[in-house]
């Protein structure tokens, strides 16, 4: 009879879950900034590219912890020229507090040659366009682990000109000390 008990405890507790889950409300992203943090020397293919991290606010609205497992997508720079993006963070990726905002930090290498196309293009331009689009993967619950993937992400803000032209300088100092 307690064994019975149990069992149907277990049941109603996995049919509360499930049903819990079903009720997932999409995070909402809002993009808050990109910032330039300097050059990047790869061996292997040979190359120099300049870091830029594009900061996404992330609201949860749920009432339990969502983490960010991996976004995958593009950037496209100066409305003309798309950057890769695989983003995937080290463990079990970026938990977002319930009902709060957590701001995501999401690493693009832009290549030295295309730096120095949007510094030609943007000549006139206080600011170059960037526009972020792909796809998020999420886990709802560090509890249940349900996992839910291709959470779309479309994004656009503006970047200083200024700051892509302030590291270049370095970049080429990096190859070429003087």
């Amino acid at each position: 009879m307690l064994q019975a008990q149990r069992c149907l405890g277990f049941v109603i507790t996995c049919f509360a879950a499930i049903s819990w889950c079903g009720c997932v409300s999409k995070p909402t992203m809002h993009l808050n900034h990109a910032e330039i943090s300097g050059a990047q020397l790869a061996v292997f293919p040979p190359s120099i590219g300049i870091l830029m991290t594009v900061v996404v606010d992330v609201y949860n609205p749920n009432s339990y912890d969502v983490a960010i497992r991996a976004m995958r997508g593009q950037v496209v720079m100066g409305n003309n020229y798309s950057l890769p993006v695989d983003f995937r963070p080290p463990g079990n990726g970026v938990w977002l507090g319930s009902e709060r905002t957590t701001s995501v930090r999401v690493p693009i290498t832009i290549p030295l040659d295309l730096g120095l196309l949007l510094l030609r293009d943007s000549a006139t331009a206080e600011f170059i366009p960037y526009r972020l689009t792909g796809r998020a993967d999420v886990t709802a619950s560090s509890t249940f682990r349900v996992e839910s993937d291709d959470y779309a992400v479309d994004e656009q803000g503006t970047i200083s000109r200024q700051q892509i032209a302030a590291i270049i300088p370095n970049s080429l100092g990096a190859v070429h000390p003087m």
